[in-house]
């Protein structure tokens, strides 16, 4: 492979002009490469906020534990990250 591009950077030094606009399709093609993990970067840093947890001691524990971890899952999903089994 580097040989290859040894090649195309002696063609392109010699003024090659098919190369030139090779090169500069490549160009091109990675600063859009870079915005694009700009933005996926930008959405992984989205904060996610979870629902205040409130401790009644009216509600049983164990409805009062899956009322929380629906709560959260809707939470994630609003903040538009997918959460497992949904479609």
């Amino acid at each position: 492979m580097n040989h290859i591009t040894q090649e195309r950077l002696t063609a392109l030094a010699a003024g090659d002009t098919a190369l030139s606009n090779e090169c500069a399709c490549i160009a091109q093609e990675l600063l859009q490469a870079r915005r694009q993990i700009a933005m996926l970067a930008e959405q992984l840093t989205a904060q996610i906020r979870l629902p205040v947890c409130s401790a009644s001691p009216v509600c049983e524990i164990e409805a009062g534990y899956a009322a929380g971890v629906n709560d959260c899952k809707e939470a994630i999903r609003r903040a538009g990250y997918p959460i497992e089994d949904d479609e």
